[in-house]
């Protein structure tokens, strides 16, 4: 295994689910505009929200809401090699679709905390296996099966916890997310900048004037610089080539990608390594 693989599948621009494989232990942040549905198959994952230590351990499943703000990190034992999970990213604009199909329980406890432990009941770990498989890319994948998948989601859920039912409701309620955070954890999204400024609950002409206020600069010149300097920055501590980075920064073709980093740097990505070394 190289020090951290994932593979993941999108719908529509947005990450709706992955697979992470990681044999390197690191801390990572988390900030992202969707719940997420996450499956530790192997290792232990340690979420700190709130300066508050929360476990995904091995076999477990765990729901972590949309905007929460923290850093996970991923461990093992010294007899496993390496730290494995898979994920369901449970997309504001699928829930949207389905969640007239359910029904609240009357006299439910809200839930708030940021993070919820779910039973591993038979509805989830199966709903989680056939994540696992359309990852591997052994199955197509498209918005109407993401749809289905959501609503399952829901339901195996709430066929678990019910009072988590109220936390899918939760679309229809405008919610802001925190800025900086926001596009420091998400600016690889490569979607446009309308979506990405509905990522984070905001209309597009108040997304740029919130960021102008915040960065002094627009958007996309902001976006497209971290954008290159982790480009950068992969080309220089890794063996990835730009064939293998552009994606996995947010560009979506080759040659744009390999302009931008010329006119930014001064030099071509195939440049970088040996400009790095010497």
């Amino acid at each position: 295994m190289n020090s951290c693989e994932s593979q993941m599948i999108e719908c529509d621009g947005l990450m709706v689910a992955a697979t992470c494989k990681t044999d390197k232990p690191q801390e990572h942040p988390i900030y992202y505009p969707a719940n997420m549905l996450i499956y530790v198959e192997q290792g232990t994952l340690r979420l700190n929200i709130n300066n508050e230590i929360n476990l995904i351990q091995e076999g477990e499943i765990g729901l972590v809401r949309k905007y929460t703000y923290g850093t996970y990190f991923k461990t093992w034992e010294d007899t496993q090699s390496g730290f494995r999970d898979h994920i369901f990213v449970l997309e504001d604009r699928f829930i949207k679709e389905v969640i007239n199909r359910f029904k609240q329980p009357d006299g439910y406890m809200p839930c708030t905390v940021p993070m919820v432990k779910l039973p591993t009941t038979l509805l989830l770990q199966g709903l989680m296996e056939s994540i696992k498989t359309y990852v591997s890319g052994l199955a197509q994948v498209d918005s109407h099966l993401i749809r289905l998948k959501t609503m399952e989601a829901i339901h195996a859920i709430t066929a678990a916890q019910p009072d988590l039912l109220h936390v899918f409701y939760e679309f229809s309620e405008p919610a802001r997310a925190d800025l900086v955070p926001f596009v420091e954890n998400n600016f690889t999204h490569n979607v446009s900048l309308e979506k990405f400024a509905e990522m984070s609950g905001r209309s597009l002409s108040t997304f740029n004037r919130d960021f102008r206020k915040i960065f002094d600069t627009s958007p996309h010149k902001w976006i497209r610089q971290r954008r290159l300097e982790l480009a950068k920055k992969l080309l220089t501590n890794t063996n990835k080539k730009a064939s293998d980075v552009y994606l996995e920064v947010g560009f979506e073709d080759l040659a744009h990608f390999s302009r931008s980093f010329k006119s930014h740097f001064g030099l071509n990505p195939s440049e970088i390594k040996s400009t790095s070394v010497a």
